[in-house]
């Protein structure tokens, strides 16, 4: 990227990033990597304030010890090498008492520790904390407020007046009480709080979608001064399935002299932040000048339903306005961001050591409440129902009901939309594991003695683990650190990048990143490319009955099928194109920025891979036009109501939790089937592909040997029927494929078929069809043995062709469940649990089409690992007699 020069910056215009998140922490290698790459782009501050380091919150009185203490200096050493400002903050909010003299004299000796640290500027932040004083604090301060400002005004007096922010507990205008201009709280904190403090706020909410400068201006007059924006819109450490690599955008240039300065709160994955930070950089050295685009209103769905529409169709990836020379414009910094990220998929960074962090739904994350009132720390509010467009208010179905869909059910005793901490206990970042390979000389041109932050502490009865031992325990308790070789980015040259060993069609190109950040674009914005996916599915899927038109009745138009199937092409392309990107990403030599994006892009590509199998599926022709008028009924991001309160910024962003990967996968026809795409990524990234695709005849061999090799409880059966290689498929599964192959599916890797899943739509229709058809079939294929005792195992197969069927199923077994499963798969082949949930989906999506509501699956009472598989994927024992019998419903 072209140096940026800081002279752009609006005088003591703070402008960077604040490490605000909840989460595992940064490393010092990243925060020192940061400081040089904020120096590049011409960023200027560094705000260290991660919500789970322990000293920084949970223990906050604690004093640093030795071995901290050297590697917080050294951080706030590298951080003034590069022209950061390092401000550090304190969030002693949870368990303060404010009257207490010893308490804040505790609070001002931590900061004054960190100030003899070469330390500053320094933070108090008091936000997501409750609202109530203790009654020791009620006896001495008028309010909340007048207690805040008073530890805040004698702490900053302490410390001789240096740079200094102050988050209120009211920190944005929706958490205002009861408004901005009206709060009290706010308004004793402008009044009372010095003026050389400074005061942090996030905008209209939590994460605001925009901020107009009347909202700026409005919160300036209440607070006596112009804030420091807090701003969390590229924040995703409220929901786990998403990560945002859009631009920065819905903030005119025109609040940069209303502002103080503005700190980014990006996601948690570091490597994942460049686009975000690149883009403020540009935004913030650009000429506050209006553009059409900052005219829009604030709120105003309509627009953003034409922008989105409009955006879909462009294909130069440029703002829809005229470029006025020195105005910012997104997408024009996007793709300027886009070029500048590309060379840092080639630097030679390692993630030794490390695993994927684990993608779990852990409840509670400020998301979905169950309830119908939303219990804040600031106040009780309803959930919202309806948003407006226009003039026209458009009644939205409960959120709650709908995502929960998605991420399964929140805890009973969730009651706050405060974001608390996803890990299970405060970590400390100032002290980690051993980094392999990471030579942190290179970053600080220092002497050859080794960091001391590189050191795991140890006790007198502690054992030192080795590096295997300890990434084993931090991977158990999900709290693993990452690991990166820290070459010097900046020496990296331009040919040291270009031999890294890749072929120039395995490298990324402009096209593949812009995919990869459109598909992860912004918390209220999908990516142009991820809406056209949606539509086209959407369109295919609601068209479905012109491909079983066209099989009953030939005479059927020839451009309505062929549009249909022109586009199905098209769809299954674009789902190629991300396979691709995804497969030159995982040979990028940056295997630091691999970890960080891998377990998004695996989802992303697992459900995008299903849908495209869903595809295949609807072009056999077996949808009816009724079940297409289903289709059309569902709550999706086709509905207009969706589609605008998702759009509209009026909820927070945790309240259409999943992202796009949730949009696609309300797409599919499946209700309740949430167990099926809540996913832990495989801990290393794997370039293996699994396809899933529709059932062909020429399948029939290979399934048939995908069936022997499983038949025997899940485990091979070769050798008991070496002479009769096909029998078991015959006696298992030759039925259904012969009388239902339109609801089967199969699975293959590089090595070819190694699953399959077989179901019939109307289990009884099934099996008449078997007695009447394939029995007969089978009784000439094998020959009654002559013989009634001491038969073989394969005898005992053949015998069973020739017993009369008795095979009948209970009515209210078959009224709940109707259709019937066969699924098997190759667990040698097969390392991967979620394919076998997406194999099941397919099944169900295929069935759930034309109107099943549940499948059931026969097994034998001795096949304890199979019953246990198909309880892994949701599928658990019915009452039955003779046989065990597994079913869910749909």
């Amino acid at each position: 990227m072209k140096e940026l020069q800081n002279n752009a910056l609006n005088g003591n215009f703070l402008c960077g990033v604040v490490e605000g998140f909840y989460g595992r922490p940064w490393t010092a290698d990243q925060r020192k990597l940061l400081f040089k790459r904020m120096n590049k782009f011409g960023l200027n501050t560094y705000l260290y304030a991660p919500k789970d380091d322990a000293k920084h919150r949970a223990f906050w009185r604690d004093l640093y010890s030795v071995e901290e203490a050297e590697n917080l200096t050294s951080l706030i050493t590298a951080a003034e090498s590069c022209g950061i400002t390092f401000i550090y903050a304190l969030s002693p909010g949870l368990d303060l008492t404010f009257s207490s003299s010893k308490e804040v004299s505790c609070l001002k000796r931590k900061l004054q520790q960190v100030a003899t640290f070469g330390c500053k500027a320094f933070s108090l932040l008091f936000d997501d904390i409750e609202p109530e004083m203790n009654e020791a604090d009620k006896e001495v301060f008028q309010s909340f407020a007048h207690a805040q400002v008073s530890v805040t005004n004698e702490t900053f007096q302490h410390l001789n007046q240096p740079v200094f922010l102050f988050c209120p507990t009211e920190y944005c205008a929706s958490r205002a009480v009861p408004n901005v201009k009206d709060s009290g709280y706010l308004n004793t904190i402008g009044a009372k709080l010095l003026p050389g403090v400074q005061i942090l706020w996030t905008g209209p909410k939590v994460v605001s979608k925009k901020i107009s400068i009347q909202s700026i201006q409005d919160i300036s007059k209440v607070l006596h001064r112009s804030p420091v924006l807090w701003d969390n819109y590229h924040a995703n450490d409220y929901d786990q399935k998403r990560i945002f690599l859009g631009p920065y955008d819905g903030r005119s240039t025109q609040l940069i002299p209303q502002l103080g300065g503005v700190l980014s709160n990006p996601n948690c994955e570091y490597e994942a932040n460049f686009i975000a930070l690149h883009t403020l950089a540009q935004w913030s050295q650009s000429k506050p000048i209006e553009s059409s685009k900052d005219t829009v209103a604030e709120n105003d769905s309509i627009t953003s339903d034409i922008r989105l529409e409009t955006e879909i169709d462009d294909d130069d990836d440029v703002d829809a306005v005229s470029p006025v020379p020195g105005a910012y414009q997104p997408k024009l910094a996007l793709n300027v961001a886009i070029r500048d990220w590309m060379e840092e998929f080639y630097r030679q960074r390692t993630a030794d050591n490390r695993t994927v962090s684990l993608h779990k739904i852990v409840p509670p994350c400020p998301g979905v409440p169950s309830a119908s009132q939303i219990t804040t720390c600031m106040s009780v509010t309803p959930t919202t129902t309806s948003t407006t467009v226009g003039a026209k208010t458009l009644i939205v179905p409960p959120i709650s009901a709908i995502t929960n869909q998605i991420v399964g059910d929140m805890p009973a005793n969730f009651d706050s939309y405060i974001q608390p901490s996803m890990s299970n206990q405060p970590v400390n970042s100032l002290l980690g594991p051993p980094c392999a390979d990471a030579d942190i000389d290179s970053i600080e041109s220092d002497t050859d003695s080794k960091e001391p932050m590189e050191c795991v502490p140890t006790t007198d009865n502690e054992d030192i683990k080795t590096d295997n031992e300890y990434f084993k325990e931090e991977k158990d308790t999900d709290s693993d650190q990452m690991q990166i070789d820290t070459d010097d980015a900046d020496k990296l040259s331009e040919a040291s990048v270009g031999n890294s060993g890749i072929k120039s069609e395995d490298r990324l190109t402009h096209e593949d990143i812009q995919l990869l950040v459109d598909l992860f674009y912004l918390p209220f914005e999908h990516g142009s490319k991820g809406i056209h996916l949606l539509q086209e599915f959407y369109w295919l899927k609601t068209n479905a009955n012109i491909v079983t038109e066209n099989r009953k009745n030939q005479e059927q138009s020839n451009e309505k099928i062929s549009e249909w199937f022109s586009r199905a092409t098209a769809f299954e392309n674009t789902v190629k194109d991300v396979g691709r990107m995804a497969d030159r990403l995982f040979k990028i030599p940056n295997r630091a920025l691999l970890y960080d994006l891998h377990p998004y892009l695996w989802d992303m590509r697992g459900i995008l891979s299903l849908l495209n199998s869903f595809v295949k599926w609807l072009g056999i022709g077996a949808v009816p036009a009724i079940s297409v008028c289903y289709f059309t009924r569902r709550y999706t991001w086709c509905s207009k109501e969706h589609k605008s309160a998702f759009m509209s910024g009026d909820q927070e962003p945790w309240m259409f939790r999943g992202g796009l990967t949730a949009e696609f996968q309300r797409m599919l026809p499946i209700d309740g089937a949430h167990d099926l795409f809540t996913n832990t990524p495989p801990e290393k990234p794997s370039p293996k592909v699994y396809t899933i695709r529709p059932y062909l005849p020429v399948d029939e061999s290979a399934v048939y040997n995908v069936c022997r090799q499983t038949c025997d409880d899940g485990f091979d059966g070769t050798e008991v029927f070496p002479n009769h290689p096909e029998l078991m498929g015959d006696r298992l599964i030759g039925g259904i494929l012969t009388t239902s192959p339109e609801y089967s599916f199969i699975v293959e890797d590089g090595e070819g078929i190694c699953g399959y899943a077989l179901a019939a739509l109307d289990a009884k229709t099934c099996l008449k069809k078997i007695d009447v058809a394939w029995i007969p079939a089978m009784c000439i294929k094998y020959p009654k043995p002559d013989k009634t005792l001491a038969l073989t195992p394969a005898e005992e197969i053949m015998m069973s062709f020739y017993k009369e069927s008795n095979e009948s199923i209970p009515v209210s077994l078959y009224t709940e469940y109707p259709s019937l499963l066969k699924m098997d798969i190759l667990p040698e082949r097969i390392d991967d649990a979620m394919v076998a949930k997406r194999l099941l989906a397919c099944v169900l999506s295929a069935l759930k089409s034309n109107g099943s509501s549940g499948v059931h699956c026969e097994l034998q009472t001795g096949d304890q690992h199979m019953i246990n598989f198909f309880s892994r994927l949701g599928l658990f024992a019915l009452p039955s007699h003779d046989t065990v019998i597994v079913g869910r419903k749909i």
